[in-house]
């Protein structure tokens, strides 16, 4: 029982620092697409699912859905911290931008998984001292 409320505390742990750290990441890549709307799907490996997105992603109508208009960039499975790192572009927005922001967007969204990724497999404390700085790419 003390495992899983250590490993339930750490995921909480993970998921707040993803949240604080790369929110602003969101916001860099909405300033470099600015007609995009982008959302993270972090899903945990015990299996709950949080949602984070800039101001021109939709957000579902309840908490347990996916983004309403999200398309799939690019997804991390079975990672360190998370059982999947997802980001999601809204598909209305997405449908009308050219192969070559297709794949700057692309570029974006794999680093910002590597970051997120990379956050979460850090020992208990150490992520205190990351703060992004945006996307690269």
């Amino acid at each position: 029982m003390t495992n899983q409320i250590k490993s339930t505390a750490s995921e909480q742990d993970a998921v707040s620092l993803a949240r604080e750290n790369f929110i602003g990441e969101l916001k860099t890549l909405n300033r470099q697409h600015p007609g995009t709307g982008f959302g993270v799907a972090l899903r945990t490996h015990s299996g709950n699912r949080y949602l984070l997105a800039n101001a021109r992603m939709p957000l579902p109508a309840n908490k347990s859905e996916e983004f309403p208009t999200g398309r799939r960039v690019a997804c991390l499975e079975n990672g360190e911290g998370f059982s999947s790192i997802e980001v999601l572009a809204d598909s209305f927005a997405y449908e009308s931008i050219s192969p070559r922001t297709e794949a700057a967007i692309l570029g974006n969204a794999l680093d910002l998984i590597a970051r997120i990724d990379t956050l979460a497999s850090l020992p208990d404390g150490a992520g205190d001292l990351i703060a992004a700085t945006g996307t690269g790419g």
